[in-house]
């Protein structure tokens, strides 16, 4: 069996076998539609659609050539053209309604959970419509310009319709517009504050000096040395105008270290030794200069 149709909704669900066609979801004859808090729209296989409102259901089968349309509380607009062979049937809660054609048809119907049931035509409306009690058997025909509200789901009851019927129009898109804050009259304006941006890039040009600011300049020439075969830097460093309040320094006397011979702990073996005592001479007497004179002379 081929499709009745496709589905285009943001929240939708069915309970029949449903599947993914294109952009929409194809409905099949028994498809039980359901839409959320956005309306949603079936678009017929053979031509028009009907637009099922925020929170209101729909239940979709096949009769002969025409469809059966069966919804409760919530609001439907019907909007489709059909050939002199076709009729469809819309049933709510209270009422049959009968689309016979040749006609094109698009309206809007509403049933609140009173079961007060509202019909309201819509641009390009121009067949009759036919309403016939469930549990009695009141008929009413509405022309093709004519809005009408039934009370109670009862067709002895009948006003006009003063109300909205249907859809409800969507909530217009707010803009949030930042406006500029008033600047009074005998306020100078205030001049652009200066933001600094790091930036990687070495030409960048420096802040602006302030009031009492230290200035630091620092010069780095590169020395290379054949012999080490590596490349040394001397740094010299230049401060200017820099305040005495930040560089307090105090007088310290130098500190003069005296040497001092180590002082070394005595062995044991210095400690027993004793100097080695030279021999005393022999003290000679008279006797003894003597043979040593006679004996000088004599080679003895």
């Amino acid at each position: 069996m081929p499709p009745i149709g496709e589905l285009f909704a943001s929240d939708s669900s069915s309970s029949s076998a449903m599947q993914l066609a294109g952009s929409g979801m194809s409905v099949y004859s028994g498809s039980e539609l359901s839409a959320g808090i956005a309306p949603a729209t079936l678009k017929l296989a053979r031509g028009g659609q009907v637009r099922i409102c925020a929170n209101s259901g729909l239940n979709v089968t096949t009769s002969g050539q025409g469809l059966m349309l069966a919804t409760g509380a919530g609001a439907l607009e019907i909007e489709y053209e059909l050939k002199q062979q076709a009729a469809d049937v819309v049933m709510t809660p209270d009422f049959n309604i009968a689309l016979v054609g040749p006609g094109t048809f698009h309206f809007a119907l509403g049933i609140n959970k009173k079961g007060d049931t509202c019909v309201k035509p819509l641009a390009g409306d121009a067949a009759e419509i036919t309403f016939s009690e469930l549990l009695g058997t009141g008929v009413y025909k509405t022309g093709p310009q004519q809005s009408m509200l039934f009370h109670g789901g009862k067709l002895d009851e009948i006003s006009a319709l003063s109300g909205e019927c249907g859809c409800p129009p969507a909530p217009p898109v707010m803009r949030a517009e930042v406006q500029p804050s008033p600047t009074p009259a005998n306020e100078a304006p205030k001049p652009a504050q200066q933001v600094a941006v790091s930036t990687n890039e070495t030409t960048s040009p420096l802040p602006p000096d302030k009031p009492g600011q230290v200035h630091v300049q620092v010069d780095t020439p590169f020395i290379f040395s054949g012999r080490s075969g590596r490349s040394s830097a001397m740094a010299k460093v230049q401060f200017s105008s820099l305040p005495n309040v930040y560089f307090v320094q105090e007088k310290v006397d130098p500190v003069v270290l005296v040497e001092k011979q180590p002082e070394v702990s005595p062995t044991p073996l210095a400690a027993t030794s004793k100097p080695e005592e030279k021999p005393q001479k022999e003290k000679k007497g008279f006797m003894g200069r003597m043979k040593g004179f006679f004996g000088s002379l004599f080679h003895r």
